[in-house]
């Protein structure tokens, strides 16, 4: 063989290589999904907390907003909501056997589920049987699609047809926790409330603004 022919077959044999070769992810994209998985490790973690801030509701008519008191601890959750519709306070407790509510006039209202009693005392759509996953900026289980951001958090999470955007993260004991969250219904969440003679409209969009994240003491006590 030539000088010439052993260049030609040299560089053919590192074109045939390099095309064997498949594509590897960027360092970028690992580097965050592993920063991903640190974060969520850590956030799931918080299994007890006591956040204040506040919730607001809009519809395609309407807007209402509450200052917000959220304590959660064993399986057990107490939502007071203070002033909502310019009303007095409105207080929620939930466990596995189900959701009872009272309102700023005593009245008292019973459901399977935090969202249905929370619907039948203040017309409000709000998705509390996960919302206490997507507070703390992680997935509740099950089918989902997200976006991170450089850091492992989440910017955006679509499931169970909402669509949530997380605006804002603050440090708390370590913990990197969500501060602004938005949930957008989606069309199909739409079509079924209207089904249900629930909702009319063509928007349902739900702010949480926390003012303090601070996950409980071990030892802390709920409100009686």
């Amino acid at each position: 063989m030539t000088v010439r022919g052993f260049a030609v077959a040299v560089v053919s044999l590192i074109v045939v290589g390099c095309a064997s070769v498949s594509p590897k992810p960027t360092a970028v994209e690992s580097e965050n999904e592993i920063k991903w998985q640190q974060h969520h490790s850590q956030v799931t973690r918080v299994d007890q907390w006591d956040l204040s801030g506040r919730i607001g509701v809009r519809t395609t008519d309407t807007g209402a907003s509450a200052n917000l008191r959220w304590k959660f601890d064993n399986s057990r959750d107490q939502i007071d909501l203070f002033g909502p519709f310019g009303g007095g306070r409105i207080h929620l407790d939930i466990d596995p056997a189900g959701a009872r509510l009272r309102d700023g006039k005593g009245r008292e209202f019973f459901a399977a589920s935090a969202s249905e009693v929370l619907f039948k005392a203040t017309g409000w759509h709000v998705p509390l049987e996960v919302l206490g996953y997507w507070v703390r900026g992680v997935p509740a289980p099950g089918e989902h699609g997200m976006e991170i951001d450089n850091g492992g958090r989440l910017i955006s999470l679509s499931q169970q047809g909402w669509d949530i955007t997380f605006r804002e993260y603050a440090l708390h004991k370590g913990v990197s926790l969500p501060r602004k969250i938005q949930l957008s219904a989606s069309a199909e969440i739409l079509r079924e409330l209207t089904t249900r003679n629930e909702f009319s409209g063509d928007l349902l969009v739900v702010k949480l603004y926390i003012d303090e994240w601070e996950p409980s003491p071990d030892n802390a006590e709920m409100d009686q």
